[in-house]
């Protein structure tokens, strides 16, 4: 996946840290967030009303929940193989006893 570098005032990133720290998500994903709308807002010609950009916020904020939730799950997956795995070995090692 691309990447891109910021260079931005401290008190900018005080700000959005504040902001991603209130809402659950990281800095990057409500960077992102705010990339996406930005270029919406671009592409769209309608004003944008205070429940769309709640609306949108929300759906930022579940995203990357999910998006935690998936990164917890696959990490106890590859833990349950590290451990199945062990147990095959011990089996192994009990029968050969």
């Amino acid at each position: 996946m691309p990447t891109v570098h910021l260079s931005i005032p401290e008190w900018m990133y005080d700000e959005l840290k504040r902001k991603a720290e209130d809402m659950g998500i990281q800095v990057t994903d409500l960077v992102k967030f705010y990339i996406k709308n930005g270029l919406e807002g671009v592409q769209q010609s309608n004003p944008r009303n205070e429940n769309t950009d709640k609306l949108e916020e929300s759906i930022a904020f579940l995203e990357a929940k999910v998006a935690q939730l998936d990164s917890v799950v696959m990490d106890l997956v590859r833990r349950l193989k590290v451990f199945e795995e062990a147990e095959e070995d011990e089996e192994v090692e009990i029968k050969q006893d």
